[in-house]
């Protein structure tokens, strides 16, 4: 079949370009045929200072693209009307992954284009893991709209169990929970190629979207007393005992996570690769009550002890954790019921 999806496709982000390679990855290893659909969130304005520190980043992002899924883009459209008057044809549409349903992010563009507004009402349309980034449904400006538009869908399925709880709760709406379809892929050699052994370092690796100094003291004081190399990504403040790095390709993100013995990191889709990469981590919140994603894939994959609330709790937990051996074994049992019956609601929902 011809399918189309919508997603957060060109952000200068490393989970939603690997989300978005990856579901792209997995409907054409059913044999469909692939586009995805080239709108875009508008830019979040931002000083001129902070554009020119990320250029680079920005430029790696677009050579990710241009080598992994440019291809399977769409003609670029400029508007909103634009799409509506002429979207792609295809047999299915699909939105998802990503938090393409939390109109705190899709108001850059319009938060109804992500349930498919532009589509006529006989279009076939299913979600994938789409996730809204909340627990509650809180607009209720869009609460009608969105109601109506989630009954148009054949299948819904979304990410966290928040998310079925929303569909349920807010919009009378049946959803099932599957998993992120970076982990659909059992492996990422074709970007970052085969694991080398020999490469695994004995550093401590430090990913962070909102920095933290308290954090950043406790891991720099560890990292001195076990004389452990202690790197950053993606910043620009030198503390003591670090090693920055500002700027990461794709492939070396990747890397950086499989290569070394301990992560600590608020990303999603960072502690994702450190379950798929079999590494050790400690997962934190970017904000202190706000981690539920993250807490939800550990709790289903039994990894709940891997998670820290804070900087005050990480001084133990870092001590606890940092020479722990994760049985990878059992989690590999867990992830395949998860991936099975993910896989079992996309075919389900494709071939219905």
């Amino acid at each position: 079949m011809k399918i189309s999806i919508l997603t957060f496709s060109k952000e200068d982000n490393f989970g939603a370009n690997l989300q978005c390679y990856a579901l792209t990855k997995t409907l054409q290893n059913m044999g469909h045929n692939v586009n995805i659909i080239d709108i875009q969130l508008s830019p979040v304005r931002t000083h001129f200072i902070n554009k020119l520190l990320q250029y680079y980043q920005h430029q790696y992002f677009l050579q990710f693209r241009k080598k992994n899924i440019n291809k399977y883009f769409t003609h670029k459209y400029k508007s909103i009307e634009e799409l509506k008057d002429n979207p792609p044809k295809s047999d299915i549409y699909i939105v998802g992954s990503d938090q393409v349903w939390n109109p705190n992010i899709t108001k850059r563009l319009d938060p109804l284009i992500y349930f498919f507004s532009f589509l006529p009402p006989s279009a076939t349309r299913i979600s994938y893991a789409a996730s809204f980034g909340f627990s509650i449904w809180e607009n209720k400006e869009l609460l009608p709209k969105v109601s109506e538009l989630l009954n148009l869908f054949s299948a819904i399925s979304v990410r966290e169990k928040e998310g079925v709880n929303i569909c349920k709760e807010s919009f009378n709406t049946e959803a099932t929970e599957v998993c992120d379809p970076t982990f659909l892929l059992t492996n990422y050699d074709e970007i970052c190629g085969e694991y080398k052994k020999e490469k695994e370092t004995d550093n401590i690796l430090y990913f962070k979207f909102i920095r933290n100094k308290n954090v950043e003291n406790v891991v720099a004081n560890y990292a001195k007393a076990q004389n452990q190399k202690y790197i950053k990504l993606l910043d620009f403040h030198k503390t003591p005992n670090s090693v920055i790095r500002p700027y990461v390709k794709v492939d070396k993100w990747l890397d950086n996570i499989r290569y070394s013995k301990l992560i600590i990191s608020d990303s999603f889709h960072c502690i994702v690769f450190c379950i798929l990469f079999h590494k050790n981590f400690i997962a934190m919140p970017s904000v202190e009550n706000r981690a539920g994603r993250i807490l939800n894939l550990l709790q289903k994959l039994n990894l709940s002890e891997h998670f820290c609330p804070n900087a005050i709790d990480l001084s133990q937990k870092i001590k606890q954790l940092a020479n722990k051996k994760i049985n990878y074994q059992v989690t590999e049992i867990l992830i395949q019921e998860m991936r099975d019956k993910s896989m079992k609601f996309l075919t389900k929902a494709l071939y219905k």
